[in-house]
């Protein structure tokens, strides 16, 4: 994988990131059509995109991660919460003066707090708080790979025990408190991905292993449980069964991208993964204009273009104002 570059940026990471910020925004607009079978089928099979996100932003970073001693964590912790943060403080303030304008009670103290400290408010907003915890992670897992993989070991055993347990438990009221340990599950993976990628019989042999632990656990969900197969409530926190299958998805991406699959589209692609941070926000709040201002009944492919298009309007505007300021 490594040796997959267009320019300074690594094409696979950009293909699956790019493919994996478009199906995120089909899944919010396919939200309000669940009734529509087409609508619902492709937003269950779309519920990849999270763990793809998470997949690409820890394989770039321990490809040129740096972070050795204590100052150094500290630097690179500034520098990732505020590029994590401030981007999404600035959508708060699109989406309060929304809320102003449509719905002024819901605007309260509580919910002003709970937005602010990323511990509730709007239902978006757990990504964020999930990235925050994660970029916690993600030097301390490089520093346990290079000089204790014991304990970074014993520590993936105790989280993928904790994703059969949530087999049982999700979703939980108090997820954001331990959400952050079955996805590390996914950064772990990406330590290990290029050395699996390099061989096809293993590589082969994960991804059959990912599918089979999704069927098993899906079996386990129906029979045993009686529990939702939604992904929607099998991902907070998630347990094996959305893992499994998001896992599974991406390496089949992967595969994908790796055939030149994207190739045809490649351009557009790589646009949604190049600002994919910021057209998760704009997205947000081109939803909420649609639904609450726009009194036009949509089908969900047009709701959907409708949404793509705006929001990709939105940003090269964006890109255009900031680059005429430099």
């Amino acid at each position: 994988m490594a040796s997959e570059k267009d320019g300074n940026r690594l094409s696979v990471i950009d293909d699956i990131r790019g493919i994996s910020i478009i199906v995120m925004i089909l899944i919010h607009t396919n939200t309000y059509f669940l009734k529509d079978r087409v609508a619902f089928t492709l937003l269950e099979l779309s519920q990849f995109a999270v763990v793809a996100f998470i997949f690409c932003s820890s394989y770039l970073f321990y490809q040129k991660s740096n972070t050795v001693t204590l100052t150094e964590f500290w630097e690179y912790l500034k520098k990732r919460t505020y590029r994590l943060l401030m981007p999404y403080y600035v959508f708060l303030v699109g989406h309060f003066f929304l809320l102003l304008l449509n719905q002024p009670k819901k605007v309260t103290y509580t919910y002003l707090f709970q937005n602010l400290a990323l511990t509730g408010g709007i239902e978006f907003n757990w990504l964020v708080l999930l990235f925050v915890q994660l970029t916690i992670l993600m030097p301390w897992f490089g520093y346990l790979h290079k000089n204790h993989k014991t304990v970074l070991y014993i520590y993936t055993i105790v989280a993928i025990a904790f994703s059969f347990i949530f087999l049982k438990y999700t979703p939980l009221s108090y997820f954001r408190l331990i959400m952050w340990l079955p996805w590390s599950l996914v950064m772990i993976y990406t330590l290990f991905v290029d050395r699996i990628g390099q061989n096809k019989g293993m590589f082969l042999g994960i991804t059959v292993l990912f599918f089979v632990s999704f069927m098993v656990s899906r079996q386990y969900l129906e029979n045993s449980l009686h529990h939702t197969l939604r992904m929607y409530g099998n991902k907070y926190p998630p347990n094996i069964y959305h893992l499994a299958y998001s896992l599974f998805c991406v390496n089949i991406l992967y595969v994908l991208s790796k055939s030149n699959i994207f190739s045809v589209i490649g351009s557009i692609v790589h646009f949604f993964s190049k600002y994919s941070y910021t057209i998760y926000f704009i997205h947000i709040l081109v939803i909420y204009v649609l639904r609450a201002f726009i009194k036009v009944q949509f089908d969900w492919i047009g709701f959907f273009i409708l949404t793509i298009g705006v929001t990709s309007t939105l940003q090269l505007g964006y890109n255009r104002l900031t680059s005429s300021q430099h």
